[in-house]
């Protein structure tokens, strides 16, 4: 990473890190994501199976109604309780260290998950903070050590196809209430002054605050779009020497 890095992160709230992981790594986690994928080919609605929870695609994109068609999928959550390559991704020496140099003490990993859209049928996320959604304990943790997101693209992603999208230097407003449809937007609620649709590509990973506002437009291609996601917390620091 580029000595400026964590500079940027702090005034903007986001950093792009170009081919964060190799593309033997993209290519296990690819892999372990259609199989999860097949295990889920008959689901018509949302379920967890030994702790791997599955949210189908639905047509308005609201979580609770139907998929489109059995075995669209949204969003698989802690795939690394059921492979391998996500279950190694949370302790990844890159993905720690490229938290670290953006000043996250420790990382913790304590959400996994894979968000799909796909080809002509992926919905939008609306505009949203992370930080919204941490309760209990993990939120005083992230106010006392620090909390801080990445996602990962494992497909080229860009405007078409629902790339992410962030709306830069909004962490410094603090948690602003929103109401959280998957149907809409929510557009006008966030400052859109510095708002950038990312390109990526496989590999390519974004670090961002918990407070910054951010979401995804719709697939209107006719390729996939999916993303590993993580949200970390700070720890102990890593004791070196004796």
């Amino acid at each position: 990473m580029e000595p400026d890095a964590r500079q940027i992160f702090e005034r903007e709230g986001w950093l792009v890190v170009p081919r964060l992981l190799d593309p033997k790594a993209v290519k296990a986690l690819l892999t372990a994501t259609e199989a999860l994928e097949a295990s889920a080919r008959t689901l018509e609605h949302d379920v967890t199976l030994r702790g791997v929870g599955f949210e189908v695609q639905s047509a308005s994109g609201r979580k609770g109604e139907p998929a489109v068609f059995p075995g669209a999928l949204r969003k698989i959550t802690f795939p690394s309780k059921a492979k391998g390559p996500f279950n190694r991704l949370r302790t990844d020496p890159a993905v720690l260290g490229a938290l670290e140099a953006c000043g996250l003490v420790g990382p913790e990993c304590h959400v996994d998950q894979v968000n799909l859209k796909l080809p002509r049928l992926g919905t939008a996320f609306p505009f949203h903070q992370d930080a919204h959604f941490v309760v209990g304990k993990t939120q005083g943790r992230i106010e006392r050590k620090g909390g801080l997101n990445v996602v990962i693209a494992l497909d080229p992603a860009d405007a078409e196809n629902g790339s992410f999208e962030v709306l830069g230097r909004t962490h410094q407003a603090g948690l602003i209430p929103f109401p959280y449809d998957l149907s809409v937007r929510n557009e006008g609620i966030f400052d859109e002054t510095h708002r950038t649709i990312l390109d990526l590509q496989p590999g390519d990973a974004v670090l961002f605050h918990p407070l910054l506002a951010h979401g995804s437009g719709p697939n209107r291609s006719d390729r996939p779009r999916r993303f590993v996601a993580m949200w970390f917390v700070g720890g102990a620091p890593t004791r070196t020497g004796s």
